[in-house]
């Protein structure tokens, strides 16, 4: 009887201080999260100093007539279980609004938009071969490609409290996609992105895309600065 009573304390034990440890490490993330200046929207990660395409992709300005480009956390949550990442080539010509990025993720592809016009001057070699690490860190070891760009038109897309509110608007249009498409409803205050393609048929699948990463620039209800 003592020996079940010293066991089952000691697992109580073992359990609380696994618990403690997780916490701490919540905590930590949270810590570093607000080092960094991102902010955890419901679930949804954004850093405010970035630009932010329809089509769900981040810009960041890097020096004279260039920027970087990456896949917003919105956009990873979305689709998932990201394997690989196929990049435009070294010198590739873009053109805005155009396919520029393949995500594989599993059995189903995404495709995203150059958010930008320009050439490519360096791609992100480390997401070909490991896909996780758009998951891991979309806006920083996870960026994509970085491009010369011709313009500065994507300083009209939001940032900072605009892309606030934008973002918390396509948290609101997911809702509603998840309700049209599959009857589900997302929890109020909760983690509202889900992972979904194994949830999806092909038609649902290609039907989220179209909406989350096809949408033109020019989109009703898209905010500007």
């Amino acid at each position: 009887m003592i020996l079940a009573v010293a066991l089952a304390v000691i697992g109580l034990t073992v359990v609380g201080i696994a618990g403690m440890i997780l916490l701490g490490e919540r905590a930590y993330e949270r810590a570093l999260r607000w080092r960094a200046g991102i902010h955890d929207l419901h679930g949804v990660l954004l850093h405010p100093s970035l630009f932010y395409h329809p089509g769900h992709t981040w810009i960041a300005p890097e020096g004279v007539g260039t920027v970087r480009v990456g896949l917003d956390d919105f956009g990873r949550r979305l689709v998932g279980d990201i394997r690989s990442v196929e990049l435009p080539a070294m010198g590739a010509q873009l053109r805005r609004g155009e396919e520029a990025v393949q995500l594989d993720c599993g059995e189903k592809r995404a495709r995203l938009l150059s958010p930008v016009d320009g050439i490519v001057t360096a791609v992100n070699e480390a997401v070909t071969r490991e896909g996780s690490t758009v998951e891991r860190d979309p806006y920083g070891k996870g960026w994509l490609f970085t491009a010369a760009v011709r313009d500065r038109e994507f300083t009209k897309l939001p940032t900072g409290n605009a892309a606030i509110d934008w973002m918390k608007q396509e948290r609101g249009r997911l809702a509603m996609f998840l309700h049209g498409e599959l009857g589900v409803t997302a929890a109020d205050g909760g983690d509202l992105v889900p992972r979904p393609p194994e949830m999806l048929s092909d038609d649902q699948w290609e039907h989220l895309i179209g909406a989350f990463f096809d949408a033109p620039e020019e989109r009703s209800g898209h905010p500007e600065q």
